[in-house]
């Protein structure tokens, strides 16, 4: 399992060791402990501007999160990210299914770490959603790396069940790591 870390922020102070060991943690936990993410971390402007291009909304968010692996669903932008396995429901035609076939034929021959996706975080948006519940950085970004590895492994939070289950999985997880999963 490969995570890696890339801070190209200079505005919030973040223990990127600790979070790439909670992601291994996370990854290992759902089963996908053969695959590679990444976590970026970004400013308010590039966050505002992956925002805007991919999920149109001109403004900063705390997370996203861009599978990369498998097939890509009937929605989406074109070459953006398409949201979590399972994100366009019915939506899927039959080729996407003879697609998955053929992407599944070709992993069992591969050795190849999975390509799960990448992780953007956003540290000085956290930052201010930290204070406002008062927890700090380091918390929220726990939460917020937990939360977009949840939507690489095909969690969502469309609909009111959805989001608490993730809500509850991903306070499993953290309860997991804060009590002592840290490696």
């Amino acid at each position: 399992m490969s995570v890696f870390v890339a801070n190209e922020q200079a505005g919030q102070p973040v223990d990127e060791e600790a979070l790439a060991k909670l992601a291994r943690v996370a990854m290992e936990a759902e089963g996908v402990d053969e695959s590679e993410i990444s976590i970026l971390l970004v400013d308010e402007l590039v966050m505002t501007q992956l925002n805007s291009r991919y999920m149109g909304e001109d403004r900063p968010t705390d997370v996203l999160a861009f599978p990369i692996d498998g097939p890509s669903p009937a929605s989406g932008p074109p070459a953006g990210p398409a949201g979590p396995r399972g994100f366009a429901g019915d939506r899927y035609d039959d080729s996407a299914a003879d697609d998955l076939d053929d992407f599944e034929d070709e992993d069992d021959d591969d050795d190849a770490p999975w390509l799960l996706g990448d992780v953007v975080l956003c540290p000085s948006y956290a930052a201010e959603q930290a204070r406002r519940a008062g927890q700090s950085l380091a918390a929220e970004l726990e939460l917020l790396t937990v939360h977009g590895i949840l939507h690489l492994c095909g969690f969502d939070h469309a609909d009111p069940q959805e989001e608490r289950e993730m809500r509850a999985h991903t306070e499993e997880l953290l309860s997991r790591w804060r009590a002592g999963g840290r490696r």
